[in-house]
């Protein structure tokens, strides 16, 4: 199955897809936040994300919607922490479409499709990444806005008592 093989260049070309997502972003985002996503916790994210976008390819059907559940999860406690520290939606919520870009580049530059059928695979799997990457773009949306509710509380908190 050619998604296995994706999801194995994925894996083989893990430092070229992070240097390509760090970069898709680069004067887009605000300074700051583009130094905290070459951090630790922001390669720790990354790297978590790469992780479940190999597992999506590699899974059966039954199985994608628990790793999209696994996405969203993911970028919405990233979200909410970045939001937390004061960045705004546009610098997190511009992450996602850097992620499938920098996927969607690495596989173009280093998968060569045999034929129409591994051609066709290949578009396959790239359309199977928009797929997480929309999960990641949900997440964040949610994690902003959870933020958001969760000031909002704590000042209602505030005045009641």
């Amino acid at each position: 199955m050619l998604t296995h093989s994706l999801a194995k260049s994925i894996r083989m070309n893990h430092d070229e897809v992070l240097r390509r997502w760090l970069e898709n972003p680069h004067g887009h985002i605000a300074d700051d936040f583009e130094q905290m996503l070459q951090t630790h916790m922001g390669n720790g994210v990354s790297t978590k994300l790469l992780g479940y976008a190999t597992e999506y390819l590699e899974a059966e059907d039954y199985q994608r919607s628990e790793i999209l559940h696994r996405v969203w999860g993911a970028t919405h406690e990233a979200s909410f922490r970045h939001t937390a520290v004061g960045y705004g939606l546009q610098d997190i919520i511009t992450t996602a479409p850097a992620f499938r870009n920098a996927l969607q580049e690495m596989l173009l530059n280093n998968v060569t499709p045999a034929n129409s059928v591994e051609e066709r695979g290949l578009l396959e799997g790239i359309m199977a990444l928009d797929r997480v990457s929309d999960s990641m773009i949900s997440g964040e949306i949610a994690g902003y806005f959870g933020y958001q509710g969760f000031r909002e509380d704590e000042e209602e908190e505030r005045e009641i008592a």
